[in-house]
């Protein structure tokens, strides 16, 4: 099985992370204060930082770590 960071175009801009053939998830909070946690389509560079695409409420929606989600 595959591990480790793999890039997904030749720029180097985004790239999917797999531990044993999975994929990374990323838990982040709602307003409301609940705890959601979803698998990470893939990881995209912003400037200095990344943020992830993931899918929520039907639509693909790009994240940072720290981002409070609508209920």
């Amino acid at each position: 099985m595959r591990t480790g960071t793999f890039y997904l175009n030749n720029h180097g801009s985004r790239w999917v992370h797999l531990d044993k053939g999975k994929k990374s998830t990323i838990t982040l909070e709602t307003k409301s204060g609940k705890s959601i946690t979803r698998t990470v389509i893939y990881y995209e560079s912003f400037g200095n930082w990344a943020t992830a695409l993931i899918s929520y409420k039907g639509k693909k929606i790009s994240v940072f770590s720290d981002t409070i989600l609508e209920d």
